[in-house]
């Protein structure tokens, strides 16, 4: 019986020192692909404007304010850039590509953060940056604005696999909201949904 205890004590007593010294920051690097999609311009006439998915570099800091064991709350900071962002379009006016920065605070909750397996879902809101071709999509010197900042909002969700205590494997997908880049035409809706699908690691200490 004191052989019993005395296991059952040591196996205790690991178990409160892992979980008080479980870490509470993450950096997670990812990369992965946005997307916009095809949007309207009203000027000269109405037409399309076909984009490209561009290749995006994020890194995200996270530190853990709250720990309710089934589910844990984090502040955030996410920064992703986007270097170009090809654009198609009959309309002669916009510039052939452009791109992109985003840098969003926000929140983050995840489900069963002590599990190999943790679902989570985020959003936040900041800066976002383009910067436009120097050229048209008829190779002709972009002669409008260069260089548009606006707000953004971001919401999504991922999913974290653990690997070893101090590294994850994720999969993520967030939707960053903007105001629009200058095409030198106006667009036929004032909000632009920038599609980011992403995967990476995850450091935690």
């Amino acid at each position: 019986m004191k052989t019993i205890t005395t296991i059952i004590f040591l196996l205790a007593s690991a178990s409160i020192s892992f979980a008080q010294s479980e870490p509470k920051n993450e950096v997670g690097l990812l990369l992965g692909a946005l997307s916009t999609g095809s949007r309207e311009i009203q000027l000269p006439t109405l037409s399309k404007a076909d984009f490209g998915s561009g290749l995006t570099y994020q890194a995200n800091y996270a530190r853990r304010i709250v720990d309710a064991k089934l589910a844990s709350l984090h502040v955030e900071v996410l920064f992703a850039a986007t270097p170009l962002v090809e654009v198609k379009s009959a309309n002669t006016l916009i510039p052939r590509d452009y791109a992109s920065l985003f840098l969003t605070p926000g929140l983050k909750l995840k489900f069963v953060p002590g599990w190999r397996v943790s679902p989570y879902i985020a959003a936040g809101g900041g800066y976002a940056r383009f910067r436009e071709s120097d050229f048209r999509t008829n190779n002709q010197p972009n002669t409008g604005k260069i260089g548009t900042n606006t707000g953004v909002f971001n919401y999504g969700g991922g999913v974290d696999f653990r690997v070893f205590r101090y590294l994850s494997l994720r999969g993520e997908v967030r939707d960053f909201v903007t105001g629009n880049p200058n095409f030198n035409a106006p667009f036929l809706s004032n909000r632009q949904h920038n599609v980011l699908t992403s995967g990476g690691i995850v450091i935690h200490f």
